[in-house]
């Protein structure tokens, strides 16, 4: 693709016309200068513009093309010459895969095979780190085993992948049956496929929970992928999913004198439509007082949505072991857990939660040490 490139000039247009590989694409004058990288225009050391691309003339045009082996310098009506990388243009013109960004997800429906457990890995060790980061990023959750189950080790464990984000819970938690429970999770009980603190601005990317005890009856963690049931509830009932993705939501906290909240809708979506994230959590949800033929549709498309999300098939089911720690995407994944007894045995896990910079960041990382 890089290296069929070619740039063309437009008569009567300042703009230009990029052909190669049965595409084509006009690219605004504006859109291609900004990503100069010559040494005048940008610091070679931190990649920061040296100058404001608001700045540009409005009738900023093309005066010169030169075609270069993998490259076109072009030369502006500002007196600036360039020279456009075809490899940069393709990857931003998303023609072509850009080896520094994490892989692409993967819907899944069930019980992944294989399953994405992994050893935890030396946080020096590149190659460990990238197939665990792969595996998150693929699927949204990798379990990692062989660590300690001393309590407070997760400090270190989740270190590794980025910086721990301290909530009301604290900087980690430890979820057991207590008896004044400040959330569900700290109960016997099931727990339904739900994502963590949809009433927090902004939601908590990534969750740990690392085991330290489970000797009692039940208590299996569940996955659903929220990408999974985005799709298929689009192919169900498209203006339902659409209501979903469009209707706000408030989401409340209430504890003592404790008291959180946030608006945003059920999906996230992107400009073209696209899954972004899912906040789920049917007992902390109260939606907006739009008009009542809205609010039908809204019903019926959360209802089969929970009809999803609840099939048993649907679900990975696994037991944590101590010494196992699930890392997961808390924006893309619901959890949930089976019930367990408190007559038999102790079941005993801690959590924390990072954002998704710090995975992010250690995937280009890596990427970068190996190109």
């Amino acid at each position: 693709m890089t290296d069929v490139l070619t740039l063309h000039a437009i008569e009567g247009s300042p703009r230009l016309r990029v052909d190669g590989g049965g595409r084509s694409q006009v690219l605004h004058p504006h859109w291609l200068r900004e990503r100069t990288e010559e040494a005048d225009a940008i610091d070679q050391g931190n990649k920061q513009r040296l100058f404001a691309p608001a700045e540009l003339a409005p009738d900023l045009h093309p005066t010169e093309l030169r075609p270069e082996p993998g490259a076109t310098v072009v030369v502006w009506s500002d007196g600036h010459t360039q020279s456009v990388d075809h490899a940069m243009l393709a990857r931003d013109l998303g023609w072509a895969i850009d080896p520094s960004d994490p892989p692409r997800r993967r819907s899944w429906v069930g019980q992944l095979d294989p399953f994405p457990r992994f050893e935890m890995p030396d946080a020096t060790d590149d190659a460990a780190m990238r197939t665990v980061l792969e595996a998150f990023w693929t699927f949204g959750f990798a379990i990692l085993t062989d660590t300690a189950t001393e309590p407070g080790s997760l400090d270190s464990i989740a270190s590794q992948f980025g910086e721990i984000r301290d909530t009301n819970f604290g900087r980690l938690f430890d979820v057991f049956t207590k008896p004044d429970p400040v959330d569900l999770a700290y109960t016997p009980i099931e727990l339904k496929a739900h994502t963590d603190n949809p009433y927090r601005a902004p939601v908590p990317g990534i969750q740990f929970l690392h085991c330290l005890v489970n000797d009692s009856s039940g208590g299996e963690s569940t996955l659903v992928d929220g990408l999974a049931a985005y799709e298929e509830l689009g192919q169900i009932d498209p203006e339902g999913r659409a209501v979903l993705a469009g209707t706000p939501v408030t989401f409340r906290y209430e504890f003592g004198t404790e008291r959180m909240q946030a608006r945003a809708s059920i999906f996230e979506t992107d400009a073209a439509g696209e899954f972004v994230g899912i906040r789920n959590s049917d007992r902390l949800d109260f939606v907006d007082p739009v008009d009542a033929d809205t609010l039908d549709v809204f019903y019926r498309a959360r209802r089969t949505l929970r009809e999803l999300l609840d099939q048993p098939g649907r679900r990975a089911q696994f037991l944590l072991e101590p010494g196992h720690v699930m890392m997961m995407d808390n924006r893309r994944l619901l959890h949930g857990r089976t019930a367990y007894s408190l007559t038999e045995g102790h079941r005993h896990l801690q959590g924390c939660y990072i954002d998704h910079d710090g995975p992010d960041q250690g995937w280009r990382a890596i990427a970068a040490r190996a190109s």
